[in-house]
């Protein structure tokens, strides 16, 4: 049975920036109550593993567990295939593509500054996540 993509996991340590991105996600059409929240990379693993959630947008850095840490974990260690995992960071790129360098990962990177505009089915959400975008488009019908 291919994953449920309708619903989606929002990593970061900020409560705001959490705040935040679920606010962009709500604006886009994504229902509050398929809208997940983890504090670091641990505490998303053990919901993702509990709750089967298949979209994930994750900080970069953070205690505990890192999101480059828990995408290793996921999609190379785990071989997790039907994940969509997209990591945003306020930390430069540079730094962020060092970090990526020799790990094996081709995830989207973005930086935290998309947080301050307003996020759409069709030119935001469905470039991270087309498979929400899908679900949004025919949850509107």
């Amino acid at each position: 049975m291919p994953p449920d993509y309708s619903t989606i996991l929002i990593v970061d340590n900020a409560e705001f920036i959490r705040m935040v991105a679920r606010l962009r996600l709500e604006g886009a059409g994504v229902p509050p109550k398929n809208i997940h929240e983890a504090e670091n990379g641990q505490e998303a693993y053990d919901l993702l593993t509990a709750k089967g959630i298949p979209n994930i947008l994750c900080d970069y850095e953070m205690a505990v567990m890192d999101g480059i840490e828990l995408a290793i974990k996921l999609l190379i260690t785990e071989q997790r295939r039907g994940l969509r995992f997209v990591l945003f960071s306020g930390t430069p790129m540079a730094k962020i593509v060092t970090a990526l360098a020799g790990t094996g990962l081709d995830i989207p990177v973005i930086p935290k500054t998309r947080l301050r505009e307003n996020w759409t089915q069709t030119d935001t959400i469905s470039t991270w996540f087309p498979e929400l975008a899908d679900f949004l488009t025919h949850q509107d019908r």
